[in-house]
């Protein structure tokens, strides 16, 4: 059948129009992001510079992290952010505090160090002798004095574990060779290589010193593990591990609270101890969630039922550090929203925002304690409910304020997935939780074309976090074409780690002068 000319019209214009570029929008979100280090005059006279620096080229918004222990700052902090609030108003600048998270846990563990989440030991040998009870490894530490230099950047072994145990893994490391962006990963894989317990990577020189490291990992249900220590980003050249041993270790950085419970039994006869009567109350004195100190005696006064030479078997939790300092806190302790809830009224006292960044992101541990455990919820909707209730403090505190929240523990093409690092349960439809009046910021530029889409089409307007220390703005070029496709898109970030704002005047011309 011939179609008639109006209509092949028609249908060629619709196609020339579909192949067009998005029109080019100027975005009423146009934000910087920086650390709120206030503890000198110095800090303030950066912060002061940046905020300066963003409005004279058309930024709009500064995203303050480390807001959410305001109630530990000291009044010369608070006085030096009052300061701050006030040159942001006359320059027209919004500052949107951010935080809340639990992924990293540094403002809940400065309060509280023992609302780290925690991994489950279970029947940790000690030992009973006069006046306290020693660890006792149950598991022959592996060796190895020297590898000699590996004709590729890795090394492997297979290991005999014991389930729910803790082990230190130290070793001396140097690469020859390597590439400049190198990194050293120390992995824990199980057999199926489906999960990995060990998470821990550092920069390595190519050079011939040598490096000493030290971490941890929890064996979880495996009897057997893959470690093995490689050279990543650059696997050409040679690895050589001198002086590396791997011990099982007891009460190490063991954390106390509600929903990490501690049981000390008798072996043989079963008998559950009874803390302050049996043991003197238990804790790791260095309670730095680093593994480079000697496991914890327990202490046995006069009266004790508990026999000179008597086995004990030990259940508890301890802390981890994943990477170089993350250490994630208990989002299901309920004294986690209990501190929260002190900060968003004193954040309004000192800024009275018109918008909150929620850092719900790399949530990487979770599930795992009695305080998740006992909520019978998957971890896909404590995630939202975690969300939600920070969305509700913060409204209730500020009311008719923005919640932003980041988009990755949210966004199925990224990490709202099962398996993720050290978490039990699965984050796989969180997005069904979110309060329906949340923004999102996405930041995972890889999946830009898939994310942005994926939030709008749910409704969700959205915000994109860009540059990432980079040395040109091709990153948020990117981000801006994206925007532009996207229905409800609201702004953009100049996002950076590094606290390098080199690059602010290019991202602020480029955001509100697009032609």
């Amino acid at each position: 059948m011939k179609l008639p000319t109006c209509v092949l019209l028609c249908a060629l214009l619709g196609s020339l129009l579909a192949a067009q570029p998005a029109a080019k929008k100027i975005y009423p979100k146009r934000w910087v992001y920086a650390g709120a280090e206030l503890g000198t005059d110095a800090d303030l006279a950066k912060l002061r510079g940046i905020l300066e620096t963003a409005a004279a080229h058309g930024v709009n918004g500064m995203v303050l992290s480390g807001l959410d222990r305001i109630d530990l700052e000291p009044a010369p902090n608070l006085a030096r952010l009052q300061q701050l609030k006030q040159l942001a108003d006359r320059l027209g600048v919004d500052i949107i505090p951010s935080g809340f998270g639990t992924g990293y846990g540094g403002a809940l563990l400065s309060h509280d160090p023992n609302l780290a989440e925690g991994l489950p030991v279970k029947g940790a040998l000690y030992v009973a002798a006069s006046g306290q009870a020693s660890f006792r490894a149950e598991t022959e530490p592996v060796v190895v004095a020297s590898s000699g230099p590996a004709p590729v950047a890795r090394f492997e072994k297979l290991l005999d574990v014991k389930p729910y145990r803790c082990y230190r893994v130290k070793a001396k490391v140097r690469g020859e060779g390597v590439a400049p962006n190198a990194t050293l990963e120390f992995r824990a894989d199980t057999l199926d290589k489906k999960r990995n317990w060990c998470w821990f990577e550092r920069p390595i020189a190519s050079g011939r010193e040598w490096h000493e490291y030290t971490t941890a990992f929890n064996s979880a249900a495996s009897d057997k593990l893959n470690f093995n220590i490689a050279i990543e980003d650059g696997l050409a050249g040679k690895l050589e591990i001198a002086d590396l041993r791997i011990e099982e270790v007891g009460l190490v950085n063991v954390v106390r609270r509600e929903g990490t419970p501690l049981q000390v039994r008798g072996d043989k006869n079963g008998t559950v101890y009874k803390e302050g009567r049996d043991y003197a109350p238990i804790a790791d004195p260095e309670l730095t969630f680093l593994f480079d100190h000697a496991s914890p005696t327990i202490t046995l006064p006069a009266g004790t039922r508990i026999k000179p030479g008597e086995r004990l078997r030990v259940d508890y939790y301890h802390g981890m550090t994943i990477y170089k300092d993350q250490t994630p806190a208990c989002m299901s302790e309920p004294k986690t929203m209990e501190i929260w809830s002190r900060q968003f009224p004193l954040i309004q006292k000192y800024l009275a925002p018109k918008a909150y960044l929620l850092s719900l992101d790399e949530e990487r541990m979770g599930g795992t304690c009695e305080a998740c455990r006992r909520r019978h919820m998957t971890m896909a909707a404590m995630m939202g409910d975690s969300a939600t209730r920070l969305f509700d403090m913060a409204r209730a505190a500020s009311p008719g304020a923005e919640v932003f929240v980041w988009s990755d523990m949210f966004d199925p093409n990224h990490n709202a997935v099962a398996n993720y690092y050290l978490v039990d349960g699965d984050f796989t439809g969180s997005w069904k939780y979110l309060p329906k009046d949340i923004r999102i910021a996405c930041w995972n530029y890889d999946t830009r074309e898939k994310s942005l889409p994926f939030f709008s089409g749910l409704g969700f307007q959205t915000l994109a976090a860009g540059y990432y220390d980079a040395d040109d703005m091709k990153n948020v070029e990117g981000w801006l074409e994206s925007l532009d496709k996207t229905p409800g898109a609201v702004g953009i970030m100049y996002t950076t780690w590094e606290s390098k704002f080199k690059l602010l005047p290019d991202f602020g011309d480029l955001v509100s002068k697009r032609k």
